[in-house]
């Protein structure tokens, strides 16, 4: 079959079921082994390839992520494995992990400590664009198994404690880091189809109002900074006000926004 003429059949079949146009690409691409770049050298493909893409077309169109398609993404320039376990990782997160990165570089930061690692992107991130000693947590030990495989896979040494926030920790760090459950639990059921089905509750809950983990953070965290530590956090869209409220004791560096304008990275000061 001429791989033009089923790139563009795709490609309206996602329009217009409501899905992004160019995770057809994405798909083909995929299926081929080529960058996306690559598919106008591509004349023909076999029937064998045609019907592995159509496979696989058929779950995105029953809302599967392109990502847990082919088991893996990109954040920061780096791959990572993703799966059920493991919340995928999103660009808005490169937003929060660049902060860190600066911070760490421009104040000669030596520790870091990732709670609720997850897929362990933002620690692997820091521990591969810094000389800091990084360490991530997370309660699931089915996360911490795909974060450990992601930190071989891109050979950087993270170390990781299966911890429920600081329940495990005993060191002091530099800097402390976290992407935290902060969606409402009234508001989950009303996520995308691909949320709901593919990212798991337990990475997204964070309670009545969202806040729960800012607020156990803040209770515990001065308690595992150094002097003059940094705490850098994900918050949503919509949090600032709240996420400083909580945070009143301590001293406000900064909020950053992420590429669509929405506050997201917040950083604060012991």
């Amino acid at each position: 079959m001429k791989l033009l003429n089923l790139r563009n059949k795709l490609k309206k079949e996602f329009e217009l079921n409501g899905i992004e146009v160019s995770d057809a690409d994405f798909i083909v691409a995929g299926c081929l082994g080529v960058n996306r770049t690559e598919l106008t050298l591509i004349d023909e493909i076999d029937k064998k390839t045609e019907t592995q893409i159509l496979k696989l077309v058929n779950q995105r169109l029953n809302h599967k992520p392109v990502d847990i398609l082919f088991k893996q993404t990109y954040f920061y320039g780096l791959k990572f494995k993703v799966n059920k376990h493991v919340l995928t990782p999103r660009q808005d997160s490169e937003t929060v992990v660049e902060q860190a990165i600066n911070i760490v570089k421009q104040n000669n930061l030596t520790s870091v400590l990732d709670l609720c690692c997850g897929s362990g992107c933002l620690a692997i991130t820091i521990a591969k664009n810094t000389n800091a000693k990084v360490t991530a947590s997370d309660i699931s030990f089915k996360a911490l198994k795909v974060a450990k495989e992601n930190s071989v896979f891109n050979k950087v040494g993270v170390k990781f404690i299966k911890s429920n926030l600081f329940n495990n920790i005993k060191d002091k760090f530099n800097l402390i880091i976290s992407n935290p459950p902060y969606i409402e639990t009234n508001t989950l059921a009303t996520l995308d189809q691909e949320v709901q089905k593919y990212d798991p509750a337990l990475a997204l809950d964070g309670g009545e109002d969202g806040l729960d983990f800012y607020r156990k953070i803040e209770t515990e965290a001065d308690n595992f900074l150094t002097e003059d530590g940094y705490l850098v956090l994900e918050i949503g869209f919509n949090q600032k006000t709240a996420v400083k409220k909580i945070f009143k004791n301590w001293t406000f560096v900064d909020c950053i926004k992420d590429l669509n304008k929405k506050d997201r990275a917040i950083i604060f000061r012991r």
